[in-house]
């Protein structure tokens, strides 16, 4: 049995045959998924994103579902970006994702502080990616900030 591992933007076809010409016999090929060529990993790689932040209000403690039943608000800054991204899982918790277009940024107290003049800004953002697995993780994918950046183009 013969095994090929092609990249995605080559396609190969491949027989074999044998030396006294019986036809093709136990051909495999084996190529890597679009979705994971194109997936991004969860920490402890660094990403990096481009998209707009906004400020979003959620409810929060005690019940996570309505502010105007008495719930906290909770506000957060996400990340929405213009293209879908997906993520390869890396364990039970940080499971594939696909698809999303909004992430929400955890930033330090400082952070906000620093950042805050970028809100509603083209910015590109780095830091590394958790899947959601609390009440205050109010989107499906959430993102460990390192730094903010103003996009350089207009």
């Amino acid at each position: 049995t013969y095994q090929i591992i092609a990249p995605l933007h080559i396609l190969l076809l491949l027989a074999v045959t044998s030396a006294a010409g019986h036809g093709v016999k136990n051909v495999g090929i084996s190529t890597p998924g679009p979705a994971a060529a194109q997936c991004l990993e969860y920490e402890p790689k660094v990403v990096s994103l481009s998209g707009v932040i906004v400020r979003e209000t959620h409810p929060g403690r005690p019940n996570y579902e309505s502010i105007a039943n008495g719930d906290e608000p909770e506000t957060i800054w996400v990340l929405k970006l213009k293209k879908a991204i997906c993520v390869t899982a890396s364990d039970d918790i940080n499971v594939d994702v696909d698809n999303e277009k909004e992430i929400q940024l955890v930033l330090e107290g400082e952070q906000y502080k620093r950042y805050r003049r970028l809100l509603g800004q083209r910015v590109t953002v780095s830091g590394k990616l958790f899947h959601s697995h609390t009440g205050h993780h109010h989107k499906t994918l959430l993102l460990k900030t390192n730094e903010i950046r103003r996009w350089p183009g207009p």
